[in-house]
């Protein structure tokens, strides 16, 4: 799974004694969810990989790690907000659209389904001793997508890359495209040799520069790799402007 955010919490009860660890396993069957226009609902199956039942909250806000439930804000409500999974137990999260036509529609929206997952206390530890439980909290993205004229495989080979000079070494990448796009890997090849850079999201209709070592110059070619719909990697070439 990719393109998956993965926040921990520390649920500390502090009593005399050794501390225990314990950590949530709550597998998600895709790292994205798109609601395609006219599209009323999606569903996402959630799995408990671990031998213990799990403590399930999840909710949809604008992705910033401080959010919680109660701050939330975005145009789906997730059913059910609250639930258990047994051992092994497998449920269908219902994702309901209640935008209605409030989103934009010249581009994707893009919003985040936070998953946070709290495994119960040891129950073999002895009374008094202390317990540490590590809450997993992911976060998954959930793309609003109007009907556009663009086709979405359009982003896949319309991103426009140009080297940046006079003071700033860098790499400009330009998404033309009324969609967002993830870029999962990225290299350079040029004069000097080669460099891996950092990915990232960029939004429709927008630009990220990626900073270049000094040493590499005369760029050539640029390998890169997108995250289609399915979560699955798409590898590219292209070349400088």
């Amino acid at each position: 799974m990719r393109a998956v955010r993965w926040l921990c919490v520390l649920l500390v009860s502090v009593v005399v004694g050794m501390p225990a660890a314990v950590q949530a396993g709550v597998i998600v069957e895709s790292s994205r969810v798109v609601f395609a226009a006219g599209a009323r609902e999606q569903s996402l199956l959630l799995a408990n990989s671990e031998s213990y039942p799990i403590l399930v909250q999840v909710w949809i806000d604008d992705g910033k790690p401080e959010g919680t439930p109660e701050t939330a804000e975005a145009p789906v409500m997730p059913l059910p907000a609250i639930f258990r999974l047994e051992p092994g137990e497998k449920k269908n999260l219902r994702l309901l659209n209640t935008a209605g036509a409030a989103q934009p529609r010249d581009r994707e929206s893009l919003y985040w389904l936070n998953v946070y997952a709290v495994p119960p206390r040891d129950a073999k530890l002895p009374p008094g001793a202390s317990s540490l439980t590590v809450a997993i909290r992911l976060q998954l993205k959930v793309f609003f997508r109007p009907k556009l004229a663009v086709p979405v495989d359009a982003r896949l080979d319309r991103l426009r890359f140009s080297m940046q000079g006079q003071g700033e070494h860098a790499l400009n990448i330009e998404n033309p495209t009324p969609y967002f796009v993830t870029l999962s890997r990225l290299k350079i090849s040029g004069g000097g040799g080669e460099q891996q850079l950092a990915g990232g999201m960029i939004a429709p209709f927008s630009a990220m520069k990626v900073a270049v070592d000094d040493g590499i110059e005369g760029v050539r070619s640029v390998d890169y790799a997108i995250i289609d719909d399915d979560g699955n990697e798409i590898a590219l070439h292209s070349a400088p402007e």
